[in-house]
């Protein structure tokens, strides 16, 4: 523990007030319930949660928000809301602030139904960063079935995203804030606007595919903000409008493949009614057109 320090000057305690606290060591965490609301709520600034291997924590309240610089490694460990009957509509992880690393770790049945916002994780302002796990079956009434990225950074690498959604907008993430997707995968997210991914924030999305996830406007991604694509592949979505991508903000598209998805109305491909610009970028075999679009897109037609 360090105690408290005397410091003398403006100048030093000017550097005392920036100062943080040593990081703290490694705390392994048994496969119960208690031990790891217990782990969460007493973790100090820098410290490291190991995680049970292969277990699932069954919830039937949220974790204690996190709000300092937090590791959890899960080794395959799932934080699972639990099924039981009477269990409450609750976000499982609520980040306030800090730098929060998940690896390895799987949500479950996450349900934003109760505050609308976030199944799996909500962001209010801290620096999330994920590595691996798989989000299944989380929903939410308002924004993002498994993860509301409000504010703050989300960066996500090799992560699963199958069978979340949202009543309204970004079946399987809704971010507002910045968000940098890697080699990740969606499939089977639905929602209202966005069956996997709603941006209105800025969004780099980088080898990352998106498969069978419907919606009413861009099957697999509406941009209403500024959105990188590159090495993307978006393939057999559905929507009423926008079966691939709906686009109202401004949206790049390199080297992605953009092919074989279907819109009830127009767009089988791309609707577009924003900034639209594709480079190596093949849209093909979208059904019942390729691009929809209020002004002419350079490899975008037919």
């Amino acid at each position: 523990m360090i105690g408290a320090v005397l410091v003398l000057g403006s100048t030093a305690a000017a550097q005392g007030a920036m100062a943080k606290p040593a990081p703290s060591g490694i705390v392994s965490v048994a496969c119960n319930t208690p031990a790891l609301i217990s782990a969460v709520a007493g973790a100090s600034y820098g410290e490291k949660l190991q995680l049970a291997f292969g277990c699932t924590y069954r919830l039937t309240a949220p974790l204690p928000d996190i709000g300092t610089d937090l590791t959890i490694v899960g080794l395959g460990a799932t934080l699972e809301r639990s099924e039981a009957g009477g269990t409450p509509a609750f976000t499982i992880l609520t980040v306030t602030g800090g730098n929060v690393n998940l690896v390895e770790v799987n949500f479950r049945n996450g349900d934003g139904l109760g505050g609308g916002d976030g199944g799996a994780i909500y962001n209010e302002g801290g620096n999330i960063t994920v590595l691996g796990g798989t989000f299944t079956g989380n929903d939410s009434g308002l924004y993002g079935g498994a993860i509301y990225n409000y504010s703050g950074a989300l960066t996500m690498t090799s992560a699963y995203f199958i069978d979340n959604g949202a009543d309204d907008w970004g079946g399987a993430i809704y971010n507002n804030g910045t968000m940098i997707l890697r080699s990740s995968h969606f499939s089977h997210n639905g929602a209202e606007y966005a069956g996997a991914v709603y941006n209105e924030g800025t969004a780099t999305v980088i080898g990352t595919t998106f498969t069978e996830d419907d919606s009413y406007e861009g099957g697999a991604f509406y941009n209403d903000g500024q959105a990188a694509l590159s090495y993307v592949t978006i393939q057999d979505n559905y929507s009423g409008v926008g079966g691939g991508i709906y686009n109202d903000g401004t949206l790049t598209a390199a080297s992605s493949n953009i092919v074989r998805n279907y819109a009830e109305y127009e767009g089988g491909g791309i609707a577009n009614d924003g900034s639209l610009t594709l480079s190596l970028t093949k849209v093909s075999g979208n059904v019942p057109d390729n691009c929809f679009t209020t002004v002419s897109i350079a490899g975008c037609s037919g």
